[in-house]
Formats: C-alpha cells, sequence, structure tokens
C-alpha cells in the first residue's frame, strides 16, 4: 500500500508540474502533451533497461508494448484536440510510472 500511494503522489506532483511554469505561468494543453510524452519517453527508457536485464514479467512487457501505439501517435506531433491526447498520455504515463515503481520496490 506504501509503493501505491508514493508513486500516485509521483504522479501527482508530476501532472502539477505539468501545468504550470515556475514563473506561475499556465501551460497550454499542447505544452502539457509534450511535457508528458517527455515523461512517457524516460519512463519507456529506463523499463527498456530493465526488460533486458530480465526484471520484467512477460505480462508487464506485453502491457507497456500495448501502449506505445497510441502514445507514439499522441507524441508524434499529429495531434489536433490536445486536451483529449492530454487525458490519455497522463493514463497512459500512471500505468507506466506504476510498473516502474513496482520493478524498483
Amino acid at each position: 500500500m506504501k509503493h501505491i500511494l508514493m508513486t500516485v503522489a509521483l504522479v501527482a506532483a508530476f501532472f502539477m508540474s505539468a501545468c504550470t511554469t515556475p514563473g506561475g505561468n499556465r501551460l497550454s494543453a499542447e505544452q502539457q502533451v509534450q511535457i508528458t510524452c517527455e515523461g512517457i519517453i524516460s519512463t519507456v527508457r529506463v523499463l527498456a533497461g530493465y526488460r533486458v536485464s530480465g526484471e520484467l514479467s512477460e505480462e508487464t512487457v506485453k502491457t507497456v508494448s500495448d501502449l506505445m501505439p497510441s502514445t507514439v501517435k499522441l507524441c508524434s506531433g499529429e495531434v489536433t484536440d490536445y486536451q483529449s491526447a492530454l487525458t490519455t498520455l497522463q493514463e497512459t504515463a500512471f500505468v507506466l510510472l506504476t510498473v516502474k515503481k513496482g520493478v524498483e520496490s
């Protein structure tokens, strides 16, 4: 339970930081999509390392692989509805961060 709460807190902090700049200016939905994509890419790289070292189960590898096609499409710059894309990407980021936290604990 402690690990789940830590993951939720981390994800919440990530998304809150994606909403405003250090100066307190609100980021556009497009900017939030870009930041969320950067976070997802970083997390996927870490998980790829765990996969190579054999630390991910086949089920986890499948979960990550299943998320990638839609994520790549949304992060490729072909998005017009940034708010919908942001919602989908935030859900993806949550799953990936949860997987990462599970492997690291």
